[in-house]
């Protein structure tokens, strides 16, 4: 190994272990009137750490999935999609639209092709 990088080598471990030594805890009693809490039990840090998360998790799925079940919806990958839908609009699709039609005193767009 070459000298300058035996250096940055050095100067990089030096500024990663500085910081890391010097957040030590701090030395520090309780101050009086605080309680002493009991231990946590490890069946009950599962339970927050695990079990909630978990938990929460399966009831986004089940808000996801039960509605377009309940609907005859398939719900498994690889299913055919859905044909696109215009919310709104005509129910028998563009051919419905006016074409051609003068704009009132209401506003609107008034450009012409």
């Amino acid at each position: 190994m070459s000298a300058p990088l035996i250096r940055r080598a050095a100067l990089v471990t030096v500024a990663a272990t500085v910081p890391l030594l010097a957040a030590t805890p701090a030395v520090a009693d309780v101050p009086e009137g605080w309680s002493d809490p009991a231990e946590v039990g490890l069946l009950d840090l599962l339970i927050v750490v695990v079990g909630l998360p978990v938990l929460v998790g399966l009831l986004i799925v089940l808000a996801v999935y039960v509605p377009a079940m309940a609907r005859g919806e398939r719900v498994a990958p690889g299913e055919a999609e859905t044909p696109d839908q215009w919310f709104g609009g005509p129910r028998s699709g563009a051919s419905e639209l006016e074409s051609g039609r003068e704009v009132g005193s209401t506003g609107g767009a008034s450009g012409s092709w």
